[in-house]
């Protein structure tokens, strides 16, 4: 029981922190994304001086065929660039999402015209979702900035969200659960 207990407590500071984080992301996506940005890369020099560090402490032989120096001067290279550059990384991620969604879209327009070939009803619904795809890959292509403060709040809502649905889930399970297990001599 004392397991549950913990866990209990475990998910109500997460969906906590998820909330909190959702709204800082949500009201100041600017700021939010860079200091992810820099939170994130202090992080990847983490692993990155663990694998030079490791490469350098063994022997010739034990290296020969271990690519942690190449591992490790990656993570850092990374590292250093999203703390160096974050606003360039911040940029970049929008770019490469428009480039994968209007892809993505052209996809979506090649299976419309199939579909139209092969006399199809509803063709043109599969047209419409191409084109609103293309467009809105277009914008984060375009409109890197725009869209990278758009992609920063939908995460942060959808991080207010979950954490509040983890916490209404956690209210929820206490009461189903108190109600059968209190009439057994327990709590939780």
């Amino acid at each position: 029981m004392e397991y549950i207990k913990k866990f209990k407590n475990v998910i109500i500071i997460i969906s906590i922190l998820f909330i909190l984080l959702g709204i800082t992301l949500t009201a100041k996506p600017e700021f939010s994304a860079l200091a992810v940005c820099r939170l994130l890369g202090a992080i990847l020099l983490i692993p990155g001086i663990v694998r030079i560090v490791g490469f350098f402490r063994r022997d010739a032989y034990g290296n020969l065929l271990n690519l942690d120096l190449v591992h490790g001067l990656f993570y850092f290279l990374v590292s250093g660039f999203m703390l160096i550059a974050p606003k360039a990384v911040i940029t970049a991620i929008p770019v490469i999402l428009g480039i994968v969604i209007i892809i993505a879209s052209i996809l979506l327009l090649q299976l419309a015209v199939n579909l139209k070939r092969l006399q199809h009803k509803r063709w043109n619904i599969h047209l419409c979702l191409a084109l609103i795809t293309a467009v809105l890959g277009m914008l984060l292509l375009f409109n890197p900035f725009a869209g990278s403060i758009i992609l920063t709040r939908l995460i942060g809502i959808s991080l207010t969200f979950t954490g509040a649905v983890n916490l209404w889930g956690i209210i929820y399970i206490k009461r189903v659960f108190k109600g059968t297990y209190h009439g057994i001599g327990g709590r939780i």
